[in-house]
């Protein structure tokens, strides 16, 4: 049986790993590393998985050895770099890696771009989940991308189909963490001209646009829990709900709200793809949205809104016809000579 070692640190890779996993766990013999303070570690946790903490000496060699790994897999991070040293020893021990691309955003800089020498750290091979990023992937030399089915999103189309008839009159508000990310990369808390608690208040200044006072406000999953609990007090017209990401499954939460609010994260590609009102509110000519939603959703006020300008139309199809399953790619892979 194929022996394959996963390693990832950021929510979304981890969250398509266990949809993975779930479908094809027989298949194969699974092991998980992760840091424990990482969004993967709890994920991995709490889909059943047992998973392997990390610390800053693991020796990743050795833990290869160890389990005789025969492919290695990796989630991507633009900020977390340890990917690049599970891809480091797989080379050097002649396993075959591969690498999860998520997000449409810094594909190259996850390999260490633009650094001297950052293709050397690329995986043996690239998967996409979508066509637009396996595009931008070929259109930035990835000559090893692979189109892969996306089993998290297929799972959660699923389960849409069971509770799409939840549908409340409620906005959703997809938190991230802009301010923090902008400090980190750029060294300026205001580098882009606005953070997360002014789109999301914006939001709640003009809830009358959506015709409801109902408000859910998704916590990212680097979130501190009691990030937006000063809304409770200030907009006491409100009803609002703080979601925990840990607790409450995104597929719940957007079954449940009409309309779905964020800057520039995935979610708002998922809710496009279910059928949902899909806004991307980003109040600054110094960021653009990278997420593929439609181009009149992605506004910078919420000023003399007409829900009536923008579009809404399901590509569950699209999805569902997109990509090889897991098994035989992997399967591919660990025959090919290394």
């Amino acid at each position: 049986m194929i022996t394959i070692a996963a390693f990832c640190n950021d929510a979304a890779p981890s969250n398509n790993l266990v949809s993975i996993v779930k479908k094809y766990e027989k298949e194969f013999t699974w092991y998980f590393f992760a840091y424990k303070n990482s969004p993967a570690f709890r994920i991995f946790q709490d889909a059943g998985q047992y998973v392997a903490e990390l610390h800053e000496k693991s020796d990743i060699e050795d833990l290869l050895k160890n389990i005789s790994a025969d492919i290695v897999i990796v989630g991507t991070s633009w900020q977390n770099k340890t990917h690049l040293d599970f891809i480091k020893k797989a080379r050097e021990l002649h396993i075959h890696s591969i690498a999860l691309l998520e997000h449409w955003v810094n594909y190259r800089e996850r390999f260490g771009y633009p650094q001297k020498g950052w293709q050397e750290n690329i995986a043996d091979f690239v998967t996409l989940n979508d066509e637009l990023g396996y595009s931008m992937a070929q259109k930035l030399g990835f000559s090893n991308a692979i189109k892969l089915r996306f089993e998290a999103l297929l799972d959660d189309m699923q389960r849409f189909q069971t509770c799409k008839n939840k549908e409340q009159n409620r906005v959703l508000f997809i938190s991230e963490p802009t301010k923090k990310v902008a400090f980190t990369t750029f060294g300026d808390e205001n580098f882009w001209g606005f953070n997360e608690f002014e789109v999301c208040e914006e939001i709640c200044k003009n809830m009358d646009k959506f015709s409801t006072s109902r408000l859910s406000i998704r916590l990212h999953p680097s979130d501190d829990t009691q990030k937006y609990d000063y809304l409770l007090g200030k907009y006491p017209n409100l009803s609002i709900e703080i979601e925990n990401p840990y607790e409450t499954p995104l597929i719940d939460s957007l079954c449940k709200n009409r309309v779905i609010v964020g800057i520039d994260g995935f979610v708002l590609f998922e809710a496009m793809v279910l059928g949902k009102l899909s806004i991307s509110l980003i109040p600054s000519s110094k960021r653009e949205c990278v997420v593929p939603i439609f181009e009149q959703n992605k506004i910078t006020t919420l000023v003399d809104l007409k829900l009536s300008d923008f579009q809404v139309k399901s590509s569950m199809d699209e999805i569902n016809s997109f990509g090889i399953d897991f098994a035989s790619m992997v399967k591919k892979i660990a025959n090919e000579k290394k």
